[in-house]
């Protein structure tokens, strides 16, 4: 039997009034399944889109489901990326393995101050409080990452593990997370994750992660809900913020001076 302290985090990414149905399905899904909190990763203005607070209902929405404990989590501000520089590397990473996605990956300290003040803003706007930040593809350099230190945010999701950025811990989290961009990543991913679930049974942080595109594949689709069934036999349901004590849980504020 799993001991009390193995946990779940369930997120889902990607969220904004585009990918709202989805997400709303998604929910109601996992309530079903005895999941009644998640971190919901939200996009402010998705691929340069209108800000999520023109659509006043989506609001209206988050507000609802944040007063209910879900957790609002800042997810870039655009997820997407500028022209990357570097090697052969680098531009691998960029153009290939975030599918001109990681926003964050290279970005400048200045452009991550202003890009993390605006969506602050924004959520501020909203009346919605943050406290964390997972950067798109889960790649941030050093400069946008010492921004949220400044900022004020009390951790960032990682690959593999989460940093508490007010007090310097990384705490390992393994993250199941199916790959639907192609046919090639989903029939990987789905003969891989079965495996890495089992490979991180014991693990005290295991993380689920979906995205919009996942429910765009009934087979992606099916296997996630069994492995989030599998993984809830075990595991209690929780966020990013119960990993951070309950005293220090303050609120990220928009950046002094913010323009907007």
């Amino acid at each position: 039997m799993r001991g009390p302290r193995q946990k779940l985090i369930i997120s889902f990414h990607d969220l904004h009034p585009g990918s709202w149905e989805c997400c709303r399905r998604f929910l109601e899904r996992c309530r079903s399944y005895g999941a009644n909190t998640l971190s919901l990763l939200l996009v402010p203005q998705y691929h340069g889109q209108p800000p999520f607070t023109e659509n006043r209902a989506f609001v209206r929405w988050l507000n609802k489901v944040s007063e209910r404990g879900y957790e609002i989590c800042l997810h870039g501000y655009y997820h997407k990326a500028e022209n990357t520089s570097g090697g052969f590397k680098e531009r691998m990473v960029a153009n290939y393995y975030t599918n001109r996605e990681g926003e964050f990956y290279q970005l400048s300290a200045k452009k991550a101050k202003q890009r993390v003040s605006d969506g602050l803003h924004l959520l501020k706007r909203a009346n919605l409080p943050v406290y964390g930040f997972t950067a798109p593809a889960w790649l941030i350099s050093n400069a946008a990452r010492q921004v949220l230190i400044e900022s004020g945010f009390l951790y960032q999701s990682l690959w593999g593990r989460v940093e508490l950025l007010q007090s310097g811990a990384s705490i390992p989290a393994p993250t199941l997370v199916y790959g639907s961009r192609s046919a090639p990543h989903r029939v990987i991913s789905r003969a891989w994750i079965p495996f890495f679930h089992q490979l991180n049974r014991k693990a005290t942080i295991l993380r689920l992660a979906v995205h919009p595109n996942d429910f765009r594949y009934p087979a992606i689709e099916d296997r996630l809900y069994a492995l989030l069934q599998e993984a809830l036999h075990a595991r209690t349901a929780s966020t990013y913020l119960d990993l951070i004590p309950e005293e220090s849980r303050r609120p990220v504020r928009t950046a002094p001076g913010h323009a907007r």
